[in-house]
């Protein structure tokens, strides 16, 4: 939920009037620093899925970076539009796109969700889309992209294995949350104050030259590699769907299996890296550091952290 504020993260390009979304601060740093990983020279752009209650201010919180430079927003996306999306980019200057609510991309029918799903993850992983559909043109190349999405954790503990069996947990760093009784509190006081408002959060603007290089130790590099066998094991983990239990909906998570941890280690460099652009460094630091170890919490669906 949102109260109103003077905006001066050094991230804006100018001081406005705005509104932030109450405990909501963590996440917000996790989300801009995947949306800073898309200006990193020679990595792979971070994609991430906010998993939180209905009413939490997912779609809220990702659509506040509509405007910034490279970013498309979309209310829904097919294999077709996907594709157009790209070829009309000539310049390549799409760098992640913005779906507020995944829950309509699974709302497709069977065959066009598993087309759709195979382009995205494709696009993610190689920026390019293919479409053998009689058209001349069966392939789109293009940079890689990232995508920033979100959904309850009703509609993904629905979803369940099906997550891991499509390839999601191979592209998607899923970010889990739930509210804590003391920032419902907040909220709640902030209502009856009447300082929260209906109306869709100011657009931020990230200043971030593209194609910016930002250098990390070996030292560093080796601590990321111990971490990475965390991050594997807590994406391996999958909803379930839960009982209900004194009238309370309570998912269930089961775990599949643990990646490879390389692609972990991976994931966890770029957002050092890239949380060190976003203070404007072209070197990680012990702050970057302690970023990593912090977002690692929120990847385990089962342990969601309390804000």
């Amino acid at each position: 939920m949102a109260s109103a504020e003077l905006a001066t993260n050094s991230a804006y390009d100018v001081i406005t009037p705005s509104e932030t979304l109450i405990g909501m601060e963590p996440v917000s740093e996790i989300v801009e620093t995947a949306i800073y990983s898309t200006y990193l020279r020679d990595a792979v752009p971070i994609s991430l899925m906010l998993v939180g209650p209905s009413g939490a201010g997912k779609s809220k919180l990702i659509m506040q970076y509509r405007a910034v430079r490279g970013c498309h927003l979309t209310t829904d996306i097919t294999s077709m539009g996907l594709q157009q999306l790209l070829v009309a980019d000539k310049e390549r200057k799409m760098r992640f796109i913005i779906i507020p609510d995944f829950n309509i991309v699974l709302s497709h029918r069977q065959s066009t969700l598993h087309l759709t799903i195979g382009n995205l993850l494709s696009a993610m992983s190689e920026g390019t889309i293919r479409i053998d559909d009689g058209r001349q043109i069966k392939e789109t190349p293009h940079d890689p992209i990232a995508i920033i999405s979100a959904m309850t954790r009703e509609i993904y503990s629905g979803f369940g294995k099906k997550w891991a069996a499509l390839g999601f947990s191979r592209r998607f760093l899923p970010i889990n949350y739930d509210y804590s009784l003391m920032t419902r509190l907040k909220i709640q006081k902030a209502i009856a104050e009447g300082k929260i408002g209906g109306m869709p959060l100011q657009p931020k603007k990230i200043n971030a030259p593209p194609d910016s290089e930002v250098n990390i130790s070996q030292e560093q590099a080796d601590i990321l590699m111990v971490f990475s066998n965390e991050l594997a094991v807590n994406i391996g983990w999958v909803p379930l769907r839960g009982k209900y239990q004194n009238n309370e909906y309570k998912p269930r998570a089961l775990f599949t299996g643990k990646q490879m941890e390389f692609s972990p280690h991976v994931i966890l460099r770029t957002l050092a890296r890239a949380h060190a652009l976003r203070d404007g460094r072209t070197t990680v630091d012990d702050g970057d550091m302690n970023f990593v170890t912090r977002l690692i919490q929120f990847t385990r669906y089962d342990q969601a952290p309390q804000l």
